[in-house]
Parts: structure tokens; sequence; C-alpha cells
């Protein structure tokens, strides 16, 4: 080996040079190209070259330091810890570059071989003469070393799962976005560009979002968007219905909102001059009411770098004046990926200021007596001494996603799963996770919802819009409040129904359909009947179960556990509980199709109806709602909870009429092709009216027929002219729509009856039950 020396730069930066040919080994065509490469600082083709030229490995100290040097240059985390044995074989070397402990100390803290690393810092330390600008960023290393030995020593009880090769690639996966109830998740993507703008665009970011309907993500699909510059995640609605998406780049980029309208998203619509300026706006999480919108920027006047702000939305629409957040969750460093929980207490950002053991952090701050707490560290194993960050927690707080580059990934960063701890604070909130159907059909019903408190008569959002295509809609509720949710739905009035979230301390959710149906007499719509089944699962044993199942699910379909070990387990034990469980994971769906509707075999189930006669729904009795200083009309409220129970308790009704009265009827004849009734019949059909004025449990069937003359369309629609005619008479005195049946039967015939006798209306007393 022949003898080196060092040569400092007047920067500081050394260059280490060899006087002489490294042997017949080392001086090999491939590696006098590497020795030039890494001279030139071209860390990455060295790299390649040097192991080109060492396939079996080497025992030369020089070799192996420049490797090491050149994979904890590389921007890939897993290149980074590959340093740690080049290093220490490096060691031997007769003259050590000036920085060697400060490089080798940053490939074990890489490893998260922390009290390695603060050794060989303190090593480096030791060696600084009078360079106060490398002592500076030495201590900076030390300092962050031990906050990062203080978090692994005492990691936290969580499970982290990376997701499987559905999501995480060998490219870059970052800020995950996740709908409340875990339905959704978009994501961002940054792949290398391989297109005909490869000299303005380095690098393509664009948006894939991902379904969980059976327990695990489906496959990602692009998500387009109508820009010609890259684009990612910013934020998504409770609902997963609105996503807040960035378009630009890391210099300057501005947020935007894009909805989703049956299977597409709209054109993305800016944010607004409040929210975005001229500098950078990178990400925001928006609150389930819709009304506050939290976001990060690099705006003049922060703190440090990148800031976290907040608006209040207008009353025309417009975002306010944006407001810092404050000193207490923005640092002189960099604060960027805001998420506010539904609780609307709890925020998460990513940080790597306020005492970061990595490059970024996840970190958390609670509302509590008018301020944010002092933030707090995750600690580890969420964190590490890699980048982590764009944190997202779903509603019940059981399950938090997030990006990170930590060593193990499939790529640049991948994203994660993580199970909340058991300690970590109770999130009491109800999820009302719904679906709006047409009765007749099944399918949805265009559809818009509006929440209001009925403490302070202000609506919790704008507007609620289920999806056109399945009619689900998802509503996030605090608890100990009393709620009305009025409802318009295309072809129907619009309906309020009340809902009472009770005091409860932990989640749950409330799973309901919603069944419309009209009401007609002859093809004329009289009114509507409402049908609400409320799921409601108020214990905690079912909601853990229920987290404890999907997690599972989660777990198979990600490749965490070994579905074909773990049936052959089960198959040799004879274990059929196991494996019928084991196949439900498997098979798991969406959980409003897993609830069980049926009231004759859900016993929790909540059931209430009403029918809504619109003659009996004149202005007088519709209910008038200022929001907002917006008037809404509404047919009376339906308080569900209180309407079930009494409906339940009165299905069968006992008769308070005298049965007798059941067989009073009437004929009423009609001349050849007539419909008008005539004058003589008035008198007994006031006979039929004063009997059901008095019998409010009773009603009055009529049914319409005509002769076999003409052809069948003409006597169906007479026979219905001549059943009008009488329900008119009735109607028209009194008798509400509700309390009458009526139907044509169109032509019949009978050996027993005339022509005359045939063209008749019957009508019957009937009791309404």
């Amino acid at each position: 080996m022949n003898k080196l020396k060092v040569v400092v730069a007047t920067t500081g930066v050394l260059i280490l040079c060899s006087l002489f040919s490294f042997g017949q080994d080392a001086g090999s065509k491939v590696l006098n190209k590497a020795n030039k490469l890494f001279q030139a600082r071209d860390y990455t083709e060295a790299l390649k070259l040097y192991l080109e030229g060492t396939p079996e490995g080497t025992a030369d100290p020089l070799i192996n330091y420049r490797i090491a040097k050149c994979y904890i240059e590389s921007a890939e985390y897993n290149d980074r810890v590959k340093a740690v044995n080049f290093f220490e074989k490096a060691r031997g070397m007769k003259e050590l570059p000036y920085l060697f402990y400060m490089d080798m100390g940053d490939a074990y803290f890489y490893n998260e071989q922390i009290s390695q690393a603060l050794m060989a810092y303190n090593q480096q330390m030791s060696l600084l003469a009078k360079d106060a600008r490398i002592k500076g960023k030495l201590n900076q290393k030390i300092k962050q070393a031990e906050i990062a030995h203080r978090y692994l020593s005492s990691p936290k009880e969580v499970k982290i799962t990376r997701l499987g090769s559905n999501i995480n690639t060998k490219f870059t996966e970052y800020n995950p976005v996740v709908s409340a109830d875990e339905s959704i998740m978009a994501f961002t993507v940054m792949k290398p560009n391989t297109g005909h703008n490869r000299s303005i665009l380095k690098n393509i970011e664009q948006i894939y979002v991902s379904y969980n309907r059976s327990g695990d993500w489906s496959v990602p699909e692009l998500l387009p968007v109508a820009t010609q510059s890259n684009y990612g995640t910013a934020g998504i609605s409770a609902d997963g219905r609105e996503m807040l998406i960035f378009i630009g780049d890391q210099r300057n980029g501005s947020l935007f909102n894009i909805r989703k309208s049956g299977d597409t998203w709209t054109r993305p619509v800016p944010l607004g001059r409040q929210i975005n300026s001229s500098y950078l706006e990178t990400t925001a999480s928006l609150t389930p009411d819709g009304k506050t919108l939290y976001f990060a920027s690099r705006r003049p006047g922060g703190y440090g770098g990148m800031d976290i702000y907040k608006s209040e939305l207008q009353e025309d629409g417009t975002w306010g004046k944006a407001v810092n957040l404050g000193k207490e969750i923005n640092s002189r460093a960099d604060e960027d990926a805001p998420f506010i929980h539904p609780n609307q207490n709890m925020l998460f950002f990513t940080s790597n200021g306020h005492g970061s053991m990595g490059g970024d952090d996840i970190f958390r701050s609670v509302y509590r007596d008018g301020k944010w707490s002092k933030p707090e560290n995750m600690g580890y194993p969420v964190n590490t001494t890699a980048n982590d960050g764009y944190f997202t927690l779903i509603a019940d707080g059981s399950t938090g996603y997030f990006s990170s580059d930590r060593k193990g990934g499939a790529g640049s960063q991948d994203i994660y799963m993580m199970t909340m701890p058991d300690n970590f604070e109770t999130i009491p909130l109800t999820m009302i996770k719904g679906r709006i159907l047409d009765a007749e059909t099944g399918k949805p019903l265009p559809t818009k919802i509006y929440v209001i408190d009925k403490k302070t008569n202000k609506k919790l959002d704008f507007v609620y819009h289920p999806d056109r295509k399945t009619g689900d809609y998802l509503v996030i509720l605090p608890p100990n409040k009393n709620y009305d949710m009025i409802i318009e739905s295309d072809g129907f009035l619009p309906y309020t129904l009340n809902i009472d979230i009770p005091n409860q301390t932990y989640f749950y959710e409330l799973f309901q359909q919603i069944l419309l149906k009209t009401i007609k007499h002859f093809d004329v719509v009289v009114g509507q009947e409402v049908e609400i089944k409320n799921a409601f699962y108020d214990s905690r044993e079912d909601e853990v179960s229920s987290m404890r199942k999907e997690y599972e699910a989660s777990l198979i379909n990600t490749d965490s556990i070994d579905v074909f070990e773990l049936m052959g387990d089960l198959i040799n034990a004879r274990d059929t509980s196991g494996i019928d469980y084991l196949v439900s994971l498997i098979l798991m769906t969406d959980p409003i199709d897993e609830v069980n509707f049926d009231e004759k075999t859900n016993e929790k189930l909540q059931t209430a109806r009403r029918l809504y006669y619109y003659d009996e729904s004149d202005e007088s009795k519709f209910e008038k709602k200022t929001v907002d200083g917006e008037v809404i009309y509404s047919l009376p409220t339906m308080y569900v909870t209180k309407e079930a129970e009494e409906q339940k308790l009165h299905s069968k009704p006992v008769a308070s009429y005298d049965p007798g009265l059941l067989e009073k009827g009437l004929k009423v004849y009609f001349k050849s092709g007539e419909s008008e009734l005539e004058t003589r019949y008035e008198q007994p059909l006031d006979d039929l009216l004063d009997i059901l004025k008095k019998n409010p449990g009773l009603g009055v069937e009529i049914s319409g027929y005509a002769s076999p003359e003409g052809n069948e369309e003409y006597n169906r629609e007479l026979s219905n002219k001549r059943a009008i005619s009488v329900l008119n008479y009735l109607n028209h005195r009194g008798i509400v729509r509700r309390r009458i049946v009526a139907k044509g039967f169109g032509a019949t015939s009978s050996e027993h009856l005339t022509n005359e006798e045939l063209r008749r209306v019957d009508v019957h007393i009937i009791a309404l039950n």
C-alpha cells in the first residue's frame, strides 16, 4: 500500500488524493475511473464502478472508505446505512480523512446505532482545532443523537406495518391522506420523468387513489388532474369526497380543491388569495364541518421556514385571513403537513424542529383552555432517525397512516400504517355512515343533507352531498348534542330527522339506511314514505372487535401474515372456527355492506317509518328553519329514536271502534262512458263521512270498475276516473289521503251482473291498521 496524504481546501472541504497507484488490482481501469469520479464528487457513478471493480470485496482501507463515503452521500436512506461496514473496514488507513469520524457517526446514526454514533461524534470533536463552523455542526449532531437515544431507549407500544406491494413500489410514495372511515386513501407518487419534458421536470409527481372495500387497499388508480405541472396530495375531507391538492414545485406551489362527482373528480379550483400567496403552500387539512382550514406556507412573517396557519370560512364562501398558529406550534425550523383530527382539538404535524430525533418527525398538540399545548414528539418507532411525516389519523383514533424513508423500505419513501397505543387519548366521536335509496328501485337518489346543531341553530357545513353512485354519506358529530338532519332528495319534499348523540366517552358508529318511497293515488303522487333504519353500535366491545377484525384483515392483505401457512395450520388442527374467521377476514367488505338492516333478526336495529301525505302538509305545517341566513322549509321533524320505540311498542294497535262498522259500504253506479258523480249519492256518502269523522281509526277503500265495452286502456282510465270522483268527494270534505285506499280495476265481467251494474265504484269502511 502506498502512502496517502490529506489535502485541505480553503473552504474546509477535504479532497483525498492518492499519490501513487493502488498496485496491480487497484490500478485497474475500472477503479482508476472510479477514483476520478470520486474526486469530482460524482458519488453515484463512482460507487457503481467501485462495486464493479471489487465484486468479492476488498481489504484495502482506502477503497472501503471511498465506498463508505459514496454510500453516506446517497439520497437513498437504505444506501446510507450500508456505509457502516465499509467505514469500520476503513479504520486501518494510515491517515484518516479530516471528517472521517463525523461521516462514520452519521452512518451509525442512520442505522440507529446511537451509542456508536455518539462515540464517533465525540472522537471527531476531540480532533477539531479552531474550525467553529464544523464544531457547531457537530454539536447539533450530538444533540440530535442524544434526543434519538432517549426515544429509542423507551419505545412506544405501537405496531408499525409497511403497506404491501399494492401501494409501495421502488419509487417514492408519500403524504397519504385517508378518509375518516378508512374507505379511501390518496397519496403522491414521485417517479423519474421519462417523457419529453425531461429538461423541465426531472421527476414527475402525481396522485394515486386506492379504495378499502374488503379489508385491503385496492391497486391504486391514477387521479388525472388538468395541469401541466406536478401535483400531489395536500389533504382530504372526512367523507373522502373533497380533496385538497398541491400544484407546483418545491420553490413555488399553491393549494387547490377538487370534488368527487360520481366516478370522476372536478377540475382544480384554487383556494383563494388568503390561502395561496406568491410563496410556497404545500399541505392542508379541513375540519369535518368544512369551516376551518389548517395549512402550511412559507410566506413572510412566520417564525421560521414553513409555518402552519389556519383560516375560517366566511359567509360568502371564501376563506378568511390566514392566522399563524403561533410560536408554540411554529419553530425556527420547518413545520409542514398539518392534520386536524375530526374532534377538532388534536393537531398532528411534521417538523424538523422542536427537538426532532431525525430529519422530520411527527408531533402532536392538543387544544386546551384556548391554546395549543407544547408539541409532543410521537416517539419511536413512529419517528426514527430517518424522515417521518405526513401523518393522518382515522376518526376512531385506532389507526394512523404516515410516510417515511426509514431503512427497510421498498423505495425512497414508503407508506406505513400504525395502530395507536392502548393509552392513547380516547376519541368520543360518533361517525354516521349512511345510505339513501329509492325503496322501489334500490337505486341512490341525488341528495343534499344539512346538519344543524339544535342548540346553536347553526349548520355544521354548508351541505353534504351523498355519493351519486352509491347514495353513501358520512357525517362526524361530537357527543352530548342534539342535531337535525334536513334531507333534500330529488322527487321528494325536504324532511328532517332528529339525532340525539349521547354523552359517550369513546368512539362508535351509527350505520344508517334511509329508504324513500312515493305514495300514489292513480299515478298521482299524494305523499311520501320515509323509513329510517339505524344500527347504533354503542358498546366498546363491538367497536373494538370491529377495529381488531379490520386491522387483522389489513395485515392479511398486506402480506404481514402468511395466509397459506396459517390456513394450513388451521386445517391440520381441524380448527373450523378459526378457518371460518380467517375466511371472513379475507372476504371482508365495506362495513356498511355488512350491516344487518333486517329488524326481524337484528335486535339492535332501530327502525322508524313515517307517511307524509301532502294534503296534510300545507305550508302552515312545514317547519321553517333559518340557518346562517338561509331559510329552509321541511316536513315535520321525525324524532327517530322516540318514534322507533313507540312504533315497536304499538306495532299491533288495538281497535277502538265498533267492529260492526266494517260492514258498512256503498255501491255508486255510473252511466256508460261517464265518471261524474251523481247527486243522489251525496247523502249516502255523507253518512259514511260521519262514521269516518267519529272514528279516526277507520279509513275507506274505494275500488273503481268498468264494463267490458271499449278497449282495455280506455276501461282502465275510466275505472280510475270513477274512483277518483268518489275519492275527491270524501277528500274535499275532510278525509285525508292517508285514510283512503283507492284503485281502478278496469273492465270486469260477471254472469251475475249486467253492464250497468259493472259500471260502479265500491266503497267500504276499513280499519287503518
